[in-house]
């Protein structure tokens, strides 16, 4: 069955992972995993410099992050004017922040770009609004950019079937390793339709080196959804959902990164006395693990599309 696309309604997952049942690992090592995304308490290794615990989980699962709720709008309409862009023009459900150090700020906006048009050989089309992504990091007491970055990953038209949420900042900054910190942030990519089920949410980890943007790891999926439904209650749905943590071990001076991989997969068919049909389910369940290894540069992986249940 080809990829099909669109937002997976959250009722149905809260069912999925209500009845789910976990299946035995495969070997030791998966299991080791499992515990380590387990822990709830800080690793006991300590920085050397400020002797503060290092935090190896980033999260154990979706439902377990805590999103990062600083906002500095005096300091945002001062980013805004060094910008040379209208404070109006920031879409400000779309925009959020965290502090990074004593000095610098993060933000990740949302501009809107009114009405783009682009030339053609008898003139000019209007695709309508457009919503640009932008990274900033920026200083807190007059705003001055230090870095600054657009994804066009995340860009998108008002029209478009395929919407990007608000990218989401984690609460707490995450260790690469002694001295490093990052910034973890997450983003909903998903089409709105009541036959194809879609959704996608992806993870970037980034960090300020030389006043240069770091993408250490870059639209990871840590929540993927496929599947297709009839649009009133019978569906096939396969669902990806991950969990992540810090490993003990150094690769390129930054501790490997440890995901662990939920897969469920549920086919229900509603009750229906009209097409002569009894309610039935049938959810399976498979668990694997990755380990993301830093090459110098970023945290490398291949995409993996493959579904595990769906044809």
């Amino acid at each position: 069955m080809p990829m099909k696309k669109t937002i997976l309604y959250s009722g149905v997952l809260m069912f999925l992972f209500a009845c789910g049942k976990s299946e035995k690992t495969i070997n030791q090592a998966e299991i080791q995993n499992q515990e380590l995304l387990s822990l709830t308490e800080t690793d006991a290794d300590y920085n050397n410099n400020n002797n503060k615990e290092l935090k190896k989980l980033v999260f154990k699962n979706l439902d377990d992050i805590k999103d990062s709720e600083e906002l500095n709008l005096p300091l945002l309409s001062k980013v805004a004017s060094n910008l040379n862009i209208k404070y109006s023009n920031i879409k400000m459900d779309e925009t959020s922040s965290i502090n990074y150090d004593d000095k610098t700020a993060f933000f990740v906006l949302t501009i809107i770009e009114h009405n783009k048009k682009i030339s053609k050989a008898d003139g000019y089309e209007n695709l309508g609004n457009y919503f640009q992504r932008k990274y900033l990091f920026v200083n807190r007491e007059s705003g001055d950019i230090i870095a600054e970055e657009f994804d066009d990953n995340l860009g998108y038209y008002h029209n478009e079937a395929i919407r990007f949420s608000k990218s989401h900042i984690l609460k707490d900054l995450v260790y690469l390793n002694e001295n490093t910190p990052a910034i973890g942030f997450y983003t909903e990519a998903s089409a709105s339709s009541r036959i194809v089920l879609y959704s996608e949410q992806k993870f970037t980890l980034l960090t300020l080196a030389n006043n240069e943007i770091k993408k250490v790891l870059y639209e990871y999926p840590i929540r993927l959804t496929n599947g297709d439904s009839n649009g009133s209650g019978t569906y096939q749905i396969e669902t990806l959902e991950t969990g992540m943590s810090f490993g003990n071990h150094k690769t390129n001076g930054f501790y490997d990164l440890i995901v662990t991989k939920n897969f469920s997969y549920e086919e229900a068919v509603e009750d229906s006395l009209e097409n002569e049909m009894e309610e039935k389910s049938n959810l399976k369940i498979k668990k694997e693990s990755e380990k993301l290894m830093f090459n110098g540069k970023e945290y490398a992986f291949n995409r993996d599309d493959r579904h595990r249940f769906l044809e």
